[in-house]
């Protein structure tokens, strides 16, 4: 089974302006262009030599986009690159960045080999000339901002279609997400989000060097699943991130919960330089490291620290911080005063998100007390819960494991979409939000339902994914999706003739396009949940 997708955020679940010169690890001008676009292509950093395949797809694998953050540019900013000599093969992918191994059997994350040295990208094009002008898409990866890989995926079938696919890493976990007063000081103040830097230099390395590719860099969709859509809002909440790209696709994941701040403590949450200083000591065992100490640790005792210890490792909601720059506020903040990039956006989640969070699935043969569970999650993600949450999500022992699944599923998923949506409405550009209900067999049955990350096999068109009975449905099904993916990229708008005219969404005719067996729209899908969760959230920040 292929490692992809992202997870959840219980304990006992997992988890979709130019950059300036400092985040520019692609921002010198590369040589001139030839006018054929490979097998050799020149770019920032030298030359490049891909595959070419008999159907003329052309692959760019591992293809450095800034300096290794090694040494003493761990925990810095991506740096720029040093220029190779010759030419570089670009004909595998680049070693993951490190990682934990796997935390669900079901979503496979177990690596045989990682690095820190792991700031690469992939291309896939079809182009011809540097003037064919295809519309650039480029894929960042989920994994709860701790796992996953680029090289996951397969830009074959999307490709096809008709643009340039870009898949990124970008570093994860406690190499990527670190903030510390002693790096504060080091980097003017602020630190945290390198691994949000890195997705802002690898856009601006496509910013400078696509059209080599046959690529159009006016016309760029970014898009990710999970903590890859966490990572969408981000970067549209980002002043950095500016004219980087023109389309957001955010499958399943916004980051509108409370953030910790980098030197304040709030909504009960340590500050990020706080929460720094608390993993530096378990990284060291020293209760006061300095920098230098903590640059001599070798990665994979880090990563074995960080592993180590579930407080750590499964708190995802402390790796993402308003740190100032990339940042300047939380994302919540930021979207609800309109000052988000004014883009179009192609945003939703799958029905049945959470069945593969079922803490009997994450841990086999143990018991489970879901009534337990149930009100342990609603309390630790919603402290302002009142009696209208229990109503919609009961905990008798009866229809706990049921509550506990669909109120993680609309507390983690569906109410951020939605949100994200109703705060297109202080911009000009369309919305478009989709119900995603296809439900794929798995070893015959299809109990899963429409679960987390369900649908990047059917959008990638790669059936390697999760292990799928594939049937000529599924095949249909996919290409049609892949059609509605890419006609956003090229259009803005995700309709396809004789299938789905798709209306932009507004607050006042909230129409979903529900994607599933039947594809068709609806309105005010789970409104009433939505809004009980949205009131519990602003009670909790109020």
């Amino acid at each position: 089974m292929l490692r992809i997708c992202a997870v959840g955020i219980s304990v006992f679940v997992l988890l979709g302006c130019s950059a300036g010169p400092e985040e520019g690890a692609a921002s010198a001008t590369p040589p001139a262009l030839p006018e054929v676009v490979g097998p050799v292509v020149s770019v920032t950093g030298g030359n490049l030599r891909g595959t070419v395949r008999e159907d003329g797809l052309q692959e760019f694998l591992g293809i450095p986009y800034a300096a290794p953050p090694i040494g003493t540019k761990r925990w810095q900013p991506p740096a720029p690159l040093t220029p190779w000599e010759g030419e570089l093969a670009a004909t595998e992918f680049g070693l993951p960045c490190y990682q934990p191994g796997s935390l669900s059997a079901f979503y496979d994350r177990t690596y045989t080999q990682m690095s820190e040295d792991c700031l690469t990208l992939n291309v896939w094009t079809r182009g011809e000339t540097v003037a064919d002008d295809l519309p650039v898409m480029v894929w960042v990866h989920g994994g709860a901002l701790v796992m996953g890989s680029g090289g996951d995926y397969d830009g074959a079938p999307l490709s096809a279609e008709g643009v340039v696919l870009v898949t990124i890493n970008y570093r994860l976990g406690p190499f990527g997400f670190f903030a510390h007063p002693s790096l504060s000081e080091e980097g003017g103040g602020t630190s945290g989000n390198q691994g949000f830097r890195d997705q802002i230099a690898a856009l601006t390395w496509v910013q400078n060097n696509i059209v080599q590719f046959g690529g159009n860099p006016d016309n760029v969709t970014i898009f990710g699943e999970s903590a890859g859509a966490w990572s969408m809002s981000v970067l549209q909440a980002s002043p950095l991130a500016r004219g980087l790209f023109h389309k957001v696709i955010g499958q399943s994941g916004a980051r509108f919960i409370p953030l910790s701040d980098l030197r304040e403590e709030r909504w009960g949450l340590p500050s990020g330089e706080a929460w720094g200083q608390t993993v530096a000591a378990k990284f060291s065992g020293s209760q006061s490291p300095d920098l230098e100490a903590l640059r001599d640790l070798s990665a994979q005792e880090i990563m074995d620290a960080f592993a180590a210890d579930p407080e750590i490792l499964m708190n995802f909601d402390r790796l993402t911080i308003v740190d100032g720059e990339v940042l300047p506020d939380e994302v919540n903040t930021i979207f609800a005063a309109g000052n988000q990039t004014d883009v179009p956006v192609l945003i939703g989640s799958n029905a049945d998100e959470a069945t593969t969070f079922d803490p009997a699935l994450l841990n086999p043969g143990g018991s489970t007390d879901y009534v337990a569970a149930h009100s342990e999650l609603v309390a630790r993600t919603l402290p302002a819960a009142g009696d209208e949450v229990l109503a919609l999500y009961p905990e008798s022992q009866e229809v706990a494991r049921d509550s506990y699944i669909r109120f993680n599923t609309d507390a983690m998923f569906t109410q951020p979409m939605r949100l994200w949506a109703d705060y297109t409405g202080n911009t000009t550009s369309p919305a478009y939000l989709y119900w995603w209900n296809w439900r794929p067999v798995i070893n015959g049955s299809d109990a899963y339902g429409a679960f987390h990350a369900a649908e990047i096999p059917y959008v990638f068109g790669n059936w390697s994914m999760f292990g799928i009975d594939v049937t000529p449905e599924d095949e249909a099904f996919s290409a049609t999706m892949r059609k509605m993916w890419t006609n956003f990229a090229k259009t803005g708008n995700p309709s396809v003739e004789g299938t789905l005219a798709w209306p932009a969404y507004t607050q006042e005719k909230p129409v979903t396009a529900i994607l599933g067996a039947e594809i068709g729209l609806a309105e005010g899908v789970r409104s009433e949940e939505v809004e009980v969760i949205t009131t519990a959230y602003n009670a909790f920040r109020d």
